[in-house]
């Protein structure tokens, strides 16, 4: 809630264009874009997505569709490039200085030659990069799942959290502090200490409480203590299929499936015998034997020496399902089968 006030107090009372650019740095390019998509969160589904809808056209009734999330721009276009303009002409105003002082810096990652001083971001040993460079390289750290962030030009030294901050996004500085401070207190050995599934919020819990209820205001995400799923209550774990559960069982079913049908040796049509003999014919005129698969071309296949010419279907057919899925286990390895498609099987076959 406090995420969500600070966001739109951008666009209450006395609008501020420092915070609104900080949000959008380049408003014109990007309301202007035809290739832009609109989205809620990621969690939203479609009840939102029609209450927001709804709001908005009922809001801004007179407002065509596409201009509704122009309304806060479009109210404060002129004054937003004015500040904009400033800003740039400041910007060759400050370049000029520094030239005519010699205080151009040179960025010794892209070997930029013309840093101003205010574009100037330093190690702790001074090394000099520019904010571009320090902010892509620290995020690769991040993609990597690293915490320390060493200098780019090999000095051993580090950036501070101070230049982070100053080079990164909010959400990003945050997340980064967020993750440094969940490291330090699991450091720490505190007793009982546990850590949400789904970030790295960490905090105390009773020991009769079942769900985990995170407090980190960019996950808010319930899980069980138990299963480190999203919380099921009032359902048990053993009956919850997760994402796992529903990958092992879809391959043992498949299996089975498999298992149950026949495959045309020439037109490679597949189907399932339930009554007849076992000279199959195909639709394509190809001939076979249902229980080997062999092609045949007449009944001397079948005899004494050969395949039975009629047999239980429902029993041979129940016998290679069982077995297949008992080989799709074995292929799975020594895993948990929560929901295992062959247990019962049997009652479908007699049935």
């Amino acid at each position: 809630q406090k995420k969500e006030h600070d966001e739109l107090a951008v666009f209450k009372n006395h609008f501020n264009v420092d915070q609104f650019l900080e949000l959008i740095p380049n408003p014109d390019e990007f309301f202007t874009d035809p290739q832009r998509k609109l989205s809620l969160d990621e969690n939203a589904n479609e009840v939102d997505i029609k209450y927001a809808m709804t709001f908005l056209y009922n809001h801004y009734s007179f407002i065509r569709k596409k201009h509704i999330d122009k309304v806060a721009y479009l109210k404060n276009r002129r004054i937003i490039k004015r500040i904009l303009k400033l800003r740039s002409d400041l910007y060759r105003f400050q370049k000029e200085e520094a030239r005519k002082y010699n205080l151009l810096e040179e960025c010794q990652c892209c070997f930029e030659q013309e840093l101003i001083p205010e574009e100037c971001y330093f190690c702790l040993k001074g090394c000099i990069f520019c904010k571009e460079c320090v902010k892509t390289g620290v995020e690769n750290v991040i993609a990597n799942g690293e915490l320390k962030f060493p200098c780019f030009a090999n000095c051993d030294s580090e950036f501070s959290l101070q230049t982070l901050q100053m080079v990164l996004q909010k959400k990003t500085f945050e997340r980064i502090i967020q993750r440094i401070a969940s490291e330090e207190i699991k450091k720490a050995n505190v007793e009982g200490l546990e850590t949400c599934p789904f970030c790295d919020f960490a905090m105390i819990l009773p020991e009769n409480e079942k769900i985990f209820k995170c407090i980190n205001k960019d996950c808010m995400i319930e899980s069980c203590r138990e299963c480190r799923h999203k919380s099921h209550i009032p359902l048990r774990c053993s009956e919850i299929e997760y994402d796992e559960d529903v990958r092992r069982r879809t391959f043992i079913e498949n299996k089975m499936t498999e298992a149950l049908t026949r495959t045309c040796n020439k037109c490679k049509r597949t189907f399932i015998k339930t009554n007849g003999c076992n000279k199959m014919t195909c639709v394509c005129k190809a001939m076979m034997c249902y229980l080997c698969g062999a092609t045949v071309n007449d009944y001397s296949h079948f005899g004494v020496n050969g395949c039975s010419l009629f047999t239980d279907d429902m029993q041979i057919n129940l016998h290679r399902v069982l077995a297949s899925a008992q080989k799709a286990k074995q292929e799975l390895g020594n895993v948990e089968i929560k929901f295992d498609p062959s247990v019962n099987i049997e009652t479908f076959f007699h049935n």
